[in-house]
């Protein structure tokens, strides 16, 4: 390896000038260069990027005292059952103010009690924050959300889901999340519907690498027009073919608490209570949200054994 370098730099120091160095030293110099080139080529394919990022559609640190009403909304409630109610918990909805910002980042509160229930201490008051903007996958979209669970009490579910419910259906809908479940911290689900009830749909509960959903990590959903991915913390936990959306969703951010029909997240001992002094506050913290376009990385050529071969092949 010496002597290696040492040729390099002698060959660097005289320039490739020198004819009679040339004539002597060709099969030396068309080593030293077959090596170089090889260095270039190797890297090529070790730096290559699997996506390409393009246009940002959505970017949020949530700096302020609020969340930013020219990228969020809540819902507006219109009738019973019009999604505005989940398990057991009442989302806010307009004219409500939207959720505060605190510490750059987004609040998305849940309350044990509920002030427009119709009988007291029935309901829990969540929130379900809505992006403004409608996404489709195109060739490829990034939705990258950096939260935590600001609690480890048992029977609460934090979203952070691509949503939408079919045209002229209270039922069908499309779907990819990631969901948050206090009852099983050291874990986080994901799940997808393509055109499907709002019932199970296909979950996968999925270890985290280190930490828990108390602590912040950094959720992906890569959706194309052919798969979906999920990353936690930049690895890769699970890619669907099946079952992808093909039509655009809104983006949620959510945090409720299940009826006893979800076992898995439910907690019979987490109860709503009657009035505002017995009033509890829990949140999932938001850091940042950011949704771009991606173009998928060409594919790695076949071709580079064959090259590195001719590179190295002394008869050439």
């Amino acid at each position: 390896m010496k002597r290696l370098c040492y040729e390099i730099e002698l060959c660097c120091f005289l320039g490739f000038n020198n004819q009679a160095f040339l004539k002597t030293n060709e099969k030396r110099g068309n080593r030293i260069m077959r090596v170089l080139l090889s260095f270039i080529l190797i890297g090529s394919f070790l730096i290559t990027p699997s996506v390409i990022l393009a246009e940002t559609f959505l970017s949020d640190d949530f700096n302020g005292t609020i969340v930013n009403s020219e990228r969020w909304h809540i819902p507006t409630w219109k009738w019973s059952g019009d999604g505005t109610f989940v398990g057991r918990t009442q989302f806010r909805c307009v004219p409500s103010p939207l959720p505060e910002a605190e510490n750059s980042n987004g609040k998305i509160l849940l309350e044990t009690y509920n002030p427009t229930a119709n009988i007291p201490g029935d309901s829990f008051y969540g929130t379900d924050l809505i992006s403004n903007q409608l996404f489709s996958s195109g060739k490829g979209i990034s939705i990258k959300v950096r939260a935590k669970m600001n609690t480890s009490q048992r029977g609460m579910v934090g979203g952070i889901f691509l949503y939408v419910l079919k045209s002229g259906s209270n039922t069908l809908h499309d779907e990819i999340d990631f969901e948050l479940i206090t009852n099983i911290p050291d874990k986080v689900q994901t799940n997808i519907y393509s055109n499907e009830p709002l019932d199970e749909g296909h979950p996968i509960l999925l270890s985290y690498n280190s930490g828990s959903i108390t602590d912040y990590h950094t959720y992906e959903i890569q959706w194309q027009p052919n798969r979906v991915s999920w990353f936690v913390d930049g690895s890769l936990v699970r890619t669907e073919t099946e079952n992808v959306p093909t039509g655009p969703m809104w983006f949620h951010l959510n945090i409720w608490a299940p009826a006893e029909e979800w076992e898995l997240a439910y907690d019979p001992d987490f109860q709503p209570v009657g009035g505002p002094k017995e009033n509890q506050e829990y949140w999932m913290s938001v850091d940042s949200v950011s949704i771009q376009s991606f173009t998928p990385a060409p594919r790695k050529s076949n071709l580079a054994p064959i090259m590195l071969h001719l590179l190295f092949d002394e008869n050439q």
